[in-house]
């Protein structure tokens, strides 16, 4: 039996989202791609991240922390209590500025093409994730998920 690749495997058509997408626009197209996150790919179509919505609620709790930090400095200041929706009004205006770039994970998980399945397995099990962008230098080119793996065992390829 030859060795199965991660090229076959592999799912090509993989939605992508730009690092300059503010959170919002990023919400409405991963809601519009129906998935959870996406590659992160350059205007050179370099692939430079991936972001996802833990990423998108992790953001939202800094700014959150943010704005209350900021609140608590004014109170300080000025004596002063603002208002509790102030807060949220902060940490809105806040998430509205941040883009893609600001919040996407720049340490990928990568694997070749021509890397056999069976490493592919290894590196998923090793990073404790679920899927793994398959690249040529920066150029991303699909990605073979943990479901892909189970699929090729189950239908006898692997």
């Amino acid at each position: 039996m030859a060795t199965l690749l991660a090229k076959d495997l592999m799912t090509t058509t993989v939605g992508t989202v730009g690092p300059r997408l503010t959170v919002p626009e990023l919400e409405r197209a991963l809601a519009e791609m129906r998935v959870s996150g996406a590659p992160v790919v350059d205007e050179r179509g370099e692939l430079v991240g991936v972001v996802s919505r833990y990423d998108i609620v992790r953001a939202e709790s800094g700014a959150g922390a943010e704005a209350e930090a900021l609140l608590g400095y004014y109170q300080e200041v000025a004596g002063a209590s603002p208002p509790a929706a102030e807060a949220a009004r902060l940490a809105g205006e806040r998430m509205a500025t941040l883009r893609v770039e600001d919040i996407m994970v720049r340490n990928l998980i990568t694997v070749r093409p021509d890397q056999p399945v069976r490493e592919v397995a290894a590196i998923l099990a090793r990073q404790r994730v679920h899927r793994a962008l398959v690249v040529d230098g920066r150029r991303l080119l699909g990605i073979v998920s943990a479901l892909d793996i189970v699929r090729a065992v189950a239908e006898g390829v692997l």
